[in-house]
C-alpha cells in the first residue's frame, strides 16, 4: 500500500491532530499525528487495521499497483463525455446598458451584435436537437446584458421548456446579469422555470457607484438593492457575485454590513477576482489583482456575518473549466459557436456556425478537438500538481492569452499556496465540526 499523491494535510501542532483531504476523491478524515507520521514516513504497515480500513475507504491510502494519473484521466473523461447532462450558454446580445470601468468586453462597444429572429429560430432548433438525449440540461443566458432584449431569452425558453417536459428532460435556466433591468414582469416569468440568477456588486455604494455605472455615468447600487427586494418578493432564486481587486478589498466589510442593515442576511455571496487576463480591450481603470487567499478570507468573513458562501468556487477555474466538456457550447449573437463564453472575440477559436436547420456547419475541427481534449495530463506543469483534479489545468483561454496555446497552464505556478487556503477554508465552512477546538494552521503537501 502507498499514500495517495493527492493528499493534502492540515496540521494542528498543539493538539497533535491532522486533517487529510484528497483532491481526487474529495474525501476527508481527521487523524492523529502518529498516523500522519506513519503515512509520510512510508510505514503504513504500522497503522492499526481499523484505521487503515477507513484510510483505504477514502482512497487516502491505495494499493501499490494503482496509477493515480490513470484515475485522474478516467475521472476527467467521465465528466467530459457524460451524456446524462448537457448545457449551452446563449449570448442574446453583446450590447450592454452599463459602462463598468473594468469590463473585459469593453462594455458592449467592442462587440455589440444582437440576435435577429432567424438566429433565434436556429438556436431553438439546435437546442432541441442537442438536449434530446440528456436527462439534465442547462441553458445560461449571458452577455453583454441578456435582459436588454428580454423577448429573446423568453422566446427561446417558451419553445424549449415544453419540448424538455415532453422528453422528460429536467431543464435549468441561469441568467448572468448586471441586475439593473429586472422588473416585476420578468421576475414573475422566471417562476415558470427552474432558475438561478447571478447579479454583481462591487463594494458598498460609494465604491460600487464609481465603477459599475450606466452609460451616463450614474451609479447602480440603489437599483440593485431594489432588485434584491424584488427577488425576495417573487421568490427568485439568486446569488450575488462580488468583484474584488486591491482597491475595493478593504471596503467589502462595509458592503456586507449594509446588506445586513437592509435585512439581507443569509444571501448567497461569491467573491471573484477582477482580472486582466482575457480582455477585448484595455480596461479603463488600473485594477490590481487581489490574491486568492485574500478572497478566501472574504468568504470566511461573509460566513461569520451570516451569509452563504462557498470558497471552492472562489477562483473561476476551481473544479475545472466547463468549456472543455464535450456537451458544453456557447452560441453568440450571430449564431457562431464556441466552447468558451469569453472566446467570441477570438475567431480562431470559433467551432462553426448554426445553419437554418440548427446544425453546426463549417466546423473547425482543430479548435473543437483541442478544446475538448484539453487535460491537465497534457500539461507538464500540471502532471505533478496535487490540485490538478480540482483545477483541471486552469482557465484555457487565459492559458492561450499567456502562452499562445490552451494546452498550457492557466496559472503561473504560484497559486499553490492560494489553493491550499481555498481548500482549507472550504473544509472549515462545509465541515465546521472538524474545526471545533482545532486550528490546523500548517499545511503539508
Amino acid at each position: 500500500m502507498k499514500e495517495s499523491k493527492y493528499n493534502i494535510y492540515f496540521l494542528d501542532e498543539k493538539k497533535k491532530k491532522a486533517l487529510v483531504y484528497n483532491t481526487l476523491r474529495r474525501s476527508i478524515l481527521r487523524i492523529d499525528y502518529e498516523v500522519f507520521s506513519c503515512i509520510r514516513d512510508n510505514k503504513i504497515d504500522q497503522i492499526d487495521e481499523s484505521v487503515l480500513g477507513v484510510l483505504r475507504a477514502g482512497r487516502l491510502i491505495i494499493d501499490e499497483g494503482v496509477d493515480e494519473l490513470d484515475m485522474v484521466n478516467i475521472m476527467l473523461n467521465r465528466c467530459k463525455y457524460t451524456t446524462v447532462s448537457g448545457g449551452v450558454t446563449i449570448i442574446p446580445t453583446h450590447a450592454c446598458n452599463l459602462a463598468c470601468k473594468y469590463c473585459y468586453q469593453g462594455h458592449g462597444d467592442v462587440l455589440s451584435n444582437t440576435m435577429n429572429e432567424e438566429t433565434v429560430r436556429r438556436t431553438i432548433a439546435f437546442l432541441k436537437k442537442n438536449c434530446v438525449n440528456s436527462k439534465f440540461y442547462g441553458i445560461t443566458f449571458y452577455g453583454g446584458e441578456p435582459l436588454l432584449f428580454p423577448e429573446i431569452p423568453f422566446t427561446i425558453l417558451e419553445e424549449v421548456a415544453p419540448f424538455a417536459d415532453e422528453n422528460n428532460i429536467q431543464l435549468s435556466v441561469i441568467f448572468t446579469s448586471n441586475g439593473t433591468l429586472f422588473t416585476d414582469k420578468i421576475a414573475e416569468k422566471l417562476n415558470d422555470f427552474h432558475h438561478e440568477v447571478q447579479i454583481t456588486l462591487c463594494g458598498p455604494q460609494e465604491i460600487h457607484d464609481q465603477i459599475r455605472v450606466d452609460k451616463k455615468g450614474h451609479g447602480t447600487y440603489e437599483k440593485l438593492m431594489e432588485v434584491i427586494e424584488l427577488f425576495r418578493t417573487y421568490g427568485t432564486s439568486f446569488h450575488i457575485r462580488v468583484d474584488v481587486d486591491q482597491k475595493n478589498y478593504d471596503s467589502i466589510a462595509l458592503l456586507l454590513q449594509d446588506l445586513l442593515k437592509r435585512g439581507f442576511k443569509g444571501l448567497c455571496m461569491n467573491f471573484c477576482p477582477i482580472g486582466k487576463d482575457v480582455c477585448y480591450k484595455e480596461i479603463e481603470v488600473d485594477s490590481r489583482a487581489v490574491d486568492v487567499a485574500s478572497l478566501t478570507r472574504l468568504s470566511r468573513m461573509a460566513h461569520d456575518m451570516g451569509f452563504e458562501t462557498n470558497p471552492i468556487y472562489i477562483h473561476n477555474f476551481v473544479e475545472g473549466c466547463s468549456a472543455i466538456a464535450d456537451n458544453f457550447l456557447a452560441i453568440d449573437p450571430r449564431g457562431d459557436v464556441y466552447k468558451c463564453i469569453a472566446a467570441p472575440n477570438y475567431p480562431e477559436h470559433k467551432l462553426g456556425t448554426l445553419d437554418e436547420n440548427g446544425d453546426l456547419t463549417d466546423m473547425n475541427y482543430e479548435a473543437y478537438c483541442k478544446w475538448t481534449l484539453r487535460s491537465p495530463l497534457l500539461i507538464k506543469e500540471c502532471v505533478e500538481c496535487k490540485f490538478a483534479p480540482i483545477c483541471g489545468g486552469g482557465c484555457a483561454l487565459t492559458a492561450y492569452e499567456k502562452h499562445g496555446d490552451i494546452n498550457a497552464p492557466g496559472c503561473e505556478g504560484k497559486e499553490e499556496k492560494e489553493l491550499e487556503e481555498i481548500v482549507r477554508t472550504f473544509i472549515m465552512l462545509k465541515y465546521p465540526e472538524l474545526f471545533e477546538g482545532y486550528t490546523y494552521e500548517r499545511t503539508v503537501l
